[in-house]
């Protein structure tokens, strides 16, 4: 929920503070490039030590503040700094949660499909409320409203229990090993990546179809708040999130009787669809139709790459292999938002839609020739 407040009204928070397109673009940038270093950097500690609640709870506070300083804060600077800083400590918890959900299910797809319906059911119910408050009080104000729902998510998360688990000592996190390593030790991901090539491949195809996101998720409430005004931004993701949940256990279901490749297409193949009717959609009508396909990828495809990750990767480097996985999708996010700046630069904001199919094209074509398919794979070792 305090995600679905806050995220959709930043590039129309930075736009009210003075920041043009450029801005507007590193909002994106700054953020999926501290996050891309700290998807692979959280993920492998959470793995090292073998917990994944304390890295969800700092993913989960970090979100919290830094929000709450965005609505505090009054210049277009200030914002950037902050949201640079949040993808870095926010990163902590995707890598964690993921690999959570993957070790408490019994069915992989399944699990994803129940967490992730209730994540966008939070996430609908977030925008709405953002819709709502957009229209009483100034944009600042969504921001600040939102940390009531991070601070409720963390008193949950302290009755969660992991159950036989090494006690975590927070000493470690940010030690060197030796002098002159890295604490990030890149060297590593690399070496798990010629390991596991069919998920290098795969994690390849996301930070291709990432670009496409990118181009179009750094600038889409700028365009519905264009057409249709500011309380419409809020309105159209609720109306997305909660379609979006409706579809998210069956096409978990799905990838686990006939695999999560195919899901992935699926997937693949809405959002061309999707990004299509945003170009198009100049009436109520044909947003919806938008946000109907748009809601089919996102429970087709970020259920199915989840679930796919899980399955091809052994169970004591999940967390890693997510989060090298999540940073495909971050640095997708650092050069998507470039490529769209340069595309409303030079074709306008609208066409700028049209253009973001290209890589979604590109994307399926790896993903159907080169990816293998998950069904019946599991590494448990």
């Amino acid at each position: 929920m305090g995600w679905g407040m806050a995220w959709p009204y930043l590039p129309n928070y930075m736009k009210i503070l003075g920041g043009g397109i450029i801005f507007i673009s590193l909002l994106s940038i700054l953020f999926n490039i501290t996050s891309s270093v700290g998807q692979y950097f959280w993920g492998r500690r959470a793995d090292q030590y073998g917990r994944k609640k304390p890295f969800i709870f700092i993913g989960i506070s970090s979100g919290m503040l830094f929000y709450l300083l965005m609505g505090i804060i009054g210049s277009s600077i200030a914002l950037l700094t902050l949201r640079t800083f949040q993808g870095f400590f926010v990163s902590s918890q995707t890598p964690s949660v993921s690999a959570l959900v993957s070790e408490i299910s019994t069915d992989i797809g399944r699990g994803f499909g129940i967490f992730n319906t209730f994540s966008n059911i939070g996430f609908m119910l977030g925008n709405f409320t953002g819709g709502f408050i957009v229209q009483f009080f100034p944009v600042n104000y969504v921001f600040i409203f939102s940390s009531i729902p991070f601070i409720i998510s963390m008193v949950i998360l302290i009755f969660f229990k992991e159950e036989g688990k090494k006690a975590m000592d927070f000493r470690f996190l940010f030690r060197y090993d030796r002098p002159g390593r890295t604490v990030f030790q890149w060297g590593k991901g690399k070496e798990f990546l010629r390991r596991n090539r069919n998920l290098a491949i795969f994690s390849f195809s996301i930070f291709i179809l990432m670009l496409s996101s990118g181009m179009v998720y750094s600038f889409l409430s700028i365009l519905i708040g264009n057409r249709f005004g500011n309380s419409w931004v809020g309105l159209y993701f609720g109306i997305d999130g909660g379609i979006s949940s409706l579809l998210i256990y069956p096409f978990g279901y799905l990838a686990d009787r006939i695999g999560s490749k195919y899901v992935v297409l699926v997937g693949l193949l809405t959002y061309m669809l999707a990004f299509y009717f945003y170009f198009i959609a100049h009436t109520v009508i044909l947003l919806i139709v938008a946000a109907i396909f748009s809601a089919t990828k996102w429970a087709s495809y970020f259920n199915s790459i989840n679930t796919y990750v899980s399955r091809m990767s052994r169970r004591e480097e999940r967390a890693t292999a997510l989060g090298i996985m999540n940073s495909a999708i971050s640095l997708g996010w650092v050069f998507g938002p470039i490529l769209g700046s340069l595309a409303i630069s030079y074709y306008g904001l609208d066409m700028n839609f049209l253009l973001a199919i290209f890589p979604v094209i590109l994307s399926l074509f790896i993903v159907l020739f080169f990816v293998e398919n998950d069904r019946n794979k599991i590494y448990k070792r």
